[in-house]
């Protein structure tokens, strides 16, 4: 965490040394991820296994919000999220019964978005739409595969090894949606947003020309603290 906390006072000195006056804030950010893939139909065929389903996962991090005027701030954060997607796929055999097979992919990955805001207040609450690009890196991940016949499950759990497994390691991504904040006095801001996250590294790094890309929507709350 010291990594993500010198990270992120770097940004901000960046922003505010370029920007001028402004009025800082920082504070903690939690939501869930409503993680999945994108694939193109050549991805789909060559990793069957059923449709793309999203999976539930965690994100936390530090935000701050460099506000310009009141009209408009940048929100440079440093977070952890977690990514991936699963599959199911189910048939009925006539000897074993129904038979399915479960996919679950999994990356942990630190992210750096750099939002722009812009919106209005209004009383002790503020509304406004954000948007930016994003920079991720997987620390690692995970491949589960869970297998149920005959009233039996069966499950495996391995790795990854983004170069044996031909997973890319770093993605660009953008992200886009909107925040309702309230003051809590002086001294705090509460905030909610919704995000929609679009990748846009293809994760194959096979010589297959397939594409596989990162999707997810975030719900967020967090705490800013005004410096």
């Amino acid at each position: 965490m010291k990594v993500l906390g010198k990270v992120l006072l770097a940004i901000c000195f960046v922003s505010l040394t370029t920007s001028g006056f402004a009025q800082l804030s920082i504070g903690p950010r939690a939501d869930i991820n409503l993680a999945t893939w994108s694939l193109d139909d050549e991805a789909q065929s060559e990793i069957g296994n059923g449709d793309p389903q999203t999976r539930l996962s965690l994100l936390f991090g530090a935000v701050a919000e460099i506000r310009i005027n009141d009209n408009f701030a940048i929100q440079p954060e440093v977070n952890f999220i977690q990514k991936g997607v699963r599959f199911e796929e189910s048939e009925r055999d006539p000897i074993l019964g129904d038979i399915s097979v479960e996919l679950d992919v999994l990356l942990n990955q630190i992210e750096i978005p750099i939002m722009l805001k812009g919106g209005v207040s209004f009383g002790a609450g503020r509304f406004d739409v954000l948007a930016g690009p994003s920079f991720s890196y997987s620390l690692n991940g995970r491949l589960k595969n869970t297998t149920t016949y005959a009233g039996e499950t069966e499950s495996e759990s391995e790795d990854i090894d983004f170069e044996e497994d031909e997973i890319a390691r770093t993605e660009l991504g953008l992200q886009f949606g909107a925040a309702f904040s309230f003051n809590l006095g002086s001294t705090a801001k509460l905030f909610v947003d919704g995000r929609y996250l679009m990748g846009l590294t293809n994760l194959n790094t096979t010589e297959e020309a397939f594409e596989v890309k990162n999707r997810g929507i975030a719900l967020s709350a967090g705490v800013l603290f005004p410096l």
